[in-house]
């Protein structure tokens, strides 16, 4: 009798839990969905815009040669998202609107200046292009966890931010598949669309997906600590880096192991050199996915072997990170030094300190607490790498 008067019981709160949470997650998607369609219709039109030919940096003789678009694309979606957010939490108490809007005038004003510079400096447009998008995810991350943010918060940030990216790519390549379709279909029947048509599926199409794919993946409402990581793309995008560490591994170990056979490469060759600099955002990136939020995400087998090939990759991206900065070092008393460079120098040196200071954390550290560790270390790199970007935009051109 008791057992069954016990499973009844145990049957009505799981039903009673089942259907708030079921509550809970409609009230959460009637936020999210609700604003989406404004935000990501405001970022589409926008960026359509300025893909026009009238938005083009131009060169000596007046001929076009770039898009604005390689500039503002990051920025533009930045601003959305933080009004998306803002909006979202607007009925939350200290829902962060006067930090959203300082953020937004900040931005703007960052963007405003490297869009000057770039007009008549095609050097600096290369940078631009490849700072403004990390003071973009920099203003976004400020907006959703505060300026004294925790590490863990910090970091659970930069994890769903590899999963928005993710998820932009998949729903921003079937819309230009989409419209690639579209344009072959009216082909067929001898119909040829407007340029200004074209880009309006290609580009205004891809330009709805960033809003659509935040909406999807991050509730705006939840600390980014105590977002989804365990379940759908959240899974698959945690897991995918976890299964390269070890690729990854191999690959360094050979390369390294090669780097004397070919010692002077990057001292001659600048595309080495770059090659060098990406493979360390890569390996960054790389270790953030692969990192669990949780440490109950993991077995204690699985997180052993984790934490040794996130060391084994420190070690050597380490020794390719002092090697190149030795080429760059070498280049720069050869020749002179120029922002780009310094901006490499500025790159190597981060570098070095991040994966020097994981290394100290990890080898003196206690080790259950190697994921605090991991969450804290990452955390002050995307501090330094934030500020190194806005240096390179705002400091550099003025003393190189």
């Amino acid at each position: 009798a008791w057992q069954l008067r016990l499973a009844d019981v145990v049957t009505a709160s799981t039903v009673a839990n089942a259907s708030t949470e079921s509550t809970a997650a409609a009230d959460r998607s009637r936020v999210h969905w609700g604003l989406v369609l404004p935000f990501s219709l405001i970022t589409s039109v926008v960026l359509w815009v300025l893909s026009g030919p009238q938005f083009v940096f131009r060169d000596a003789a007046g001929a076009g040669t770039e898009l604005y678009l390689q500039l503002l694309i990051t920025p533009v979606i930045a601003l959305t998202a933080i009004g998306f957010f803002t909006v979202a939490r607007r009925a939350q108490a200290g829902n962060g609107t006067p930090r959203s809007l300082a953020l937004v005038g900040g931005l703007t004003a960052l963007t405003a200046l490297a869009l000057s510079r770039a007009v008549g400096d095609s050097d600096f447009r290369q940078l631009a292009a490849g700072h403004l998008p990390l003071l973009a995810w920099a203003a976004v991350g400020i907006c959703l966890t505060g300026v004294r943010a925790g590490a863990r918060d910090r970091f659970a940030f930069l994890a769903k931010s590899i999963e928005v990216v993710v998820v932009t790519g998949l729903y921003a390549g079937a819309t230009v598949a989409f419209g690639g379709i579209t344009t072959a279909l009216f082909k067929t029947l001898g119909i040829t669309l407007s340029e200004s048509v074209i880009r309006l599926l290609v580009v205004g199409g891809a330009g709805l997906m960033p809003i659509v794919a935040v909406a999807t993946v991050y509730d705006p409402l939840v600390a980014p600590s105590a977002q989804d990581f365990r379940r759908g793309l959240s899974k698959m995008v945690t897991t995918l880096p976890r299964l390269l560490v070890v690729p990854t591994l191999v690959v360094l170990a050979v390369y390294v192991a090669l780097i004397p056979a070919h010692f002077m490469q990057p001292f001659y060759d600048r595309t080495a050199l770059i090659t060098y600099n990406g493979m360390l955002f890569a390996v960054a990136a790389l270790m953030i996915g692969a990192i669990p939020v949780h440490a109950d995400d993991l077995s204690a087998d699985y997180q052993r072997w984790l934490r040794r090939g996130i060391i084994a990759i420190a070690v050597l991206a380490l020794l390719v990170a002092v090697y190149a900065l030795a080429a760059v070092f070498y280049r720069t008393a050869h020749d002179r030094l120029t922002i780009n460079r310094l901006t490499v120098i500025g790159w190597n040196v981060i570098h070095i300190g991040v994966l020097s200071g994981l290394l100290y954390r990890q080898i003196t550290g206690a080790r259950d607490a190697w994921i605090a560790s991991l969450h804290a270390t990452f955390s002050e790199a995307s501090v330094a790498f934030a500020a190194w970007a806005a240096c390179v935009v705002v400091v550099l051109p003025l003393v190189v």
